[in-house]
C-alpha cells in the first residue's frame, strides 16, 4: 500500500474521529472521564491478566522443551512483543521476529520460531471462536434486521472456515504447503525461489506444529482454552468503563460489542492505528443495543489511554526481554 493512500485513510479515519468527538461534545467526554477517575486502575490492570493468559498458552507450548524462559520473562517478552505489534500498524508482525529473537536464548532460533508459529496460530484461532461467540450474541441482541442477520450469517461462515483451516494447519502442517502454494501463485513465485532455500526448516517447523497437536492433544486445548478465556477476560472492560460513568452493560452485550467491534477492525485494517473505525463502530454498536452511542465514543478513548499505557511498559520490557539469562552471565568471562 502506498504513503499517500495510508494518508489518505488516516486522515479520513481522523475526520470520522473528530466529527464524533464534536458530536458528542468534549465537555462530556471531559466529565465521564472524572467521574471515571480511581477506575481507571483496574481496567488497565485487567489487560495484564489478559497478557498472563497469553503468556500461559505459549509457555504450555513450551513445556518439552529442555530449557524454557522462566514465567515472568515469558510475561515480559510476550508484552513487549504485543507493544511493538501495536507500534507497526496494520501489518501487526514486529512482535514475532523479537519473540523468536528473545526465547532463541533458552530454545534456540528454530525452536523458538516453531512455537512462536504454533502460539501465533493459536492465537488467531482462540480470536475466531471469539469472533463467532460475538456473532451469535450479536444476533440474539441486535435488532433483527434482515440485512443485518445475513451479514452476521455470511461472517459466522466465513469465521467458521477459517477456523476449519487453522485446525488443519495444526494437523497436518502449513509452513511447507504455504511454500508450495506460493510457487503457484504468479505474484509470489519469485519470493518463493527465495525462500525454497529453507524448505527444510519450514519442514522441521511444521513437525513441531503437528506434533504437538498430535502428541500433546491436552495441552493443545489448554493452551486454546486460555488464548480464549484471554479474549473473554478483556470484554469485561465494557462493563468496567460502564460501570465508571453509571451505565450497566451486561457481559453478554460487552462480549457482543468487543467481539464485533474487533471483527470489524480486523477487516479494515488498512486504516492505519483504527482512527475512526474504533469510534465508528463502537458508536454504531451501542445504538444498535440501545446504549447510550457516546458512550461508545468514550469507551473507544479509554480503551485508547489504555493501549498507550501497556504500549510503554510493553516497549520498556524490551529491554528487560533482551537481558540475557543469569546462568548464560555467570558462565561468561
Amino acid at each position: 500500500m502506498s504513503r499517500k493512500l495510508q494518508a489518505l485513510l488516516f486522515l479520513g479515519g481522523s475526520a470520522v474521529f473528530a466529527y464524533l468527538v464534536t458530536r458528542i461534545g468534549v465537555g462530556k467526554l471531559l466529565a465521564d472521564a472524572a467521574q471515571t477517575g480511581w477506575m481507571f486502575l483496574p481496567i488497565l490492570c485487567l489487560y495484564g491478566v489478559v497478557y498472563a493468559c497469553n503468556t500461559a498458552a505459549w509457555w504450555l507450548i513450551m513445556a518439552d522443551e529442555p530449557s524454557r524462559p522462566p514465567f515472568w520473562r515469558t510475561y515480559a517478552i510476550t508484552t513487549a512483543g504485543f507493544a511493538l505489534n501495536f507500534v507497526t500498524p496494520m501489518v501487526n508482525v514486529g512482535g514475532e521476529p523479537f519473540k523468536i529473537a528473545a526465547a532463541s536464548r533458552w530454545l534456540g532460533v528454530r525452536r523458538a520460531a516453531g512455537s512462536v508459529v504454533t502460539y501465533q496460530m493459536l492465537h488467531t484461532l482462540g480470536m475466531l471462536l471469539s469472533f463467532l461467540t460475538a456473532i451469535v450474541l450479536g444476533a440474539l441482541l441486535l435488532p433483527p434486521h434482515a440485512a443485518l442477520l445475513a451479514g452476521l450469517a455470511v461472517a459466522f461462515t466465513v469465521l467458521a472456515a477459517l477456523c476449519w483451516l487453522l485446525l488443519t494447519g495444526h494437523r497436518r502442517g502449513v509452513l511447507e504447503q504455504a511454500l508450495n502454494l506460493m510457487h503457484r501463485i504468479p505474484l509470489l513465485d519469485r519470493l518463493a525461489r527465495r525462500l525454497e532455500p529453507t524448505r527444510a526448516t519450514l519442514a522441521q517447523m511444521d513437525g513441531q506444529i503437528t506434533e504437538f497437536y498430535h502428541k500433546r492433544p491436552r495441552r493443545f486445548y489448554q493452551a486454546l482454552v486460555l488464548e480464549y478465556l484471554s479474549r473473554s477476560i478483556f470484554m469485561l472492560e465494557y462493563v468496567l468503563i460502564g460501570l465508571s460513568v453509571g451505565f450497566k452493560i451486561t457481559y453478554l452485550q460487552a462480549y457482543a460489542i468487543g467481539g464485533l467491534t474487533s471483527l470489524i477492525q480486523n477487516v479494515i485494517f488498512i486504516v492505519p492505528f483504527e482512527v475512526g473505525t474504533k469510534e465508528g463502530s463502537l458508536y454504531v454498536l451501542f445504538r444498535l443495543l440501545g446504549l447510550d452511542p457516546a458512550l461508545g465514543v468514550y469507551t473507544a478513548i479509554v480503551s485508547r489511554l489504555r493501549d498507550l499505557a501497556w504500549i510503554a511498559a510493553g516497549l520498556g520490557l524490551v529491554w528487560l526481554s533482551n537481558r540475557r539469562p543469569a546462568a548464560e552471565r555467570a558462565i561468561t568471562p
